[in-house]
């Protein structure tokens, strides 16, 4: 390795300490740490819509026009959504109670068949264990339902900013990124705005593909749970889709939901719902994801599911959403500077 790369290479380490250094000591603020989610939130919107901004200013409009009428449909349909959901969540909320008693009362009648059967004490601790944890992780996820519906509330204000500053991310964003550029050395510059481009066209493919299998996911588990008649359709098809983001345990942990409310009702019709389920997303995986997201991401099975565990450990759920994108990051990065540098 010639001596010039070794110092590029010393300095780009020194310059992405300092930058980590940085967002933990933001992160330990709580004003900066809003302000951070905010500006993280609107980058990612801004960054999903920017494809269809490229395809309006085809038709000769500017940056700003074409942020601006983008803003205002995307308003337009947050409203929509909103006044047709929120209706629906909170008429299926009423009787949320009701429903979640009756789980646990299946979930406590199942724990007292099997204490007899347990007369090992060991057994008999580890079972009364999982059925403790159960419990409080049914607590625990409702109650985090109810305080994030209460948090959109109180933070009415700060979501209001949000669409502000996409339209800037959107209107101003290769001035913005220049005057980031700035701040590298000057004979780096050009191969950090290749390593740039390159990102984007990966992450950029990931992140729209992924939006869009959520709302087909979303859309294919309403249908079925209003087809089998299962409870709080609405409530349950916005969860699987949350869930789906995640890869391999997303869909778990979206399904469990449904099947516990199908559940209440019969057996039966828990049955169904796994199989529903599980050829929804058998065909989301097998065929659906493949020709959206193709090999986009390109990483070893092992290797995701390792930056999941990491993820889930560091920030719980939501970093296991970032994990996959922040690895494709770290990915992108490290060939390319293999590539330009050695």
């Amino acid at each position: 390795m010639k001596k010039v790369e070794k110092k590029i290479l010393f300095k780009y380490a020194i310059l992405l300490i300092s930058i980590l250094i940085v967002i933990f000591v933001c992160i330990r603020n709580s004003v900066i740490r809003e302000v951070l989610y905010l500006l993280f939130i609107s980058f990612i919107i801004s960054y999903t819509l920017r494809p269809l901004q490229k395809k309006i200013q085809h038709y000769g409009l500017s940056k700003r026009a074409s942020a601006l009428i983008l803003i205002c449909i995307l308003i337009l349909m947050v409203i929509a959504a909103f006044t047709l959901l929120i209706p629906s969540i909170f008429k299926e909320s009423l009787n949320i109670n009701s429903t979640f008693d009756n789980i646990q009362k299946i979930i406590d009648k199942f724990y007292l068949k099997l204490k007899p059967i347990s007369s090992n004490k060991t057994i008999y601790a580890v079972i009364d264990k999982v059925h403790t944890r159960i419990n409080d992780q049914m607590i625990k996820f409702f109650t985090n339902i109810f305080e994030s519906i209460l948090n959109i509330g109180q933070n009415i204000v700060s979501i209001a900013v949000i669409p502000i500053i996409c339209y800037y991310f959107l209107a101003d964003g290769h001035s913005i990124g220049n005057k980031i550029l700035n701040f590298f050395p000057i004979r780096s510059r050009t191969m950090v705005r290749k390593i740039c481009c390159d990102i984007d066209k990966i992450l950029g493919r990931y992140i729209v593909s992924q939006l869009f299998l959520c709302l087909l996911i979303g859309g294919a588990t309403f249908i079925t749970l209003v087809f089998l008649k299962v409870g709080f359709p609405v409530i349950l098809s916005v969860l699987n889709a949350f869930f789906n983001i995640v890869p391999y345990f997303g869909p778990i942990f979206g399904a469990i939901p449904a099947v516990l409310v199908a559940l209440v009702d019969s057996p039966q019709k828990a049955l169904y719902t796994i199989i529903w389920l599980y050829l929804i997303q058998q065909i989301e995986g097998n065929i659906l994801s493949p020709k959206i997201t193709g090999d986009s991401i390109s990483m070893h099975p092992l290797v995701v599911i390792l930056l999941l565990i990491i993820g889930g450990k560091a920030a719980g759920f939501l970093g296991m959403i970032l994990a996959i994108p922040i690895g494709v990051i770290i990915k992108v990065i490290y060939e390319d500077l293999n590539y330009y540098l050695f």
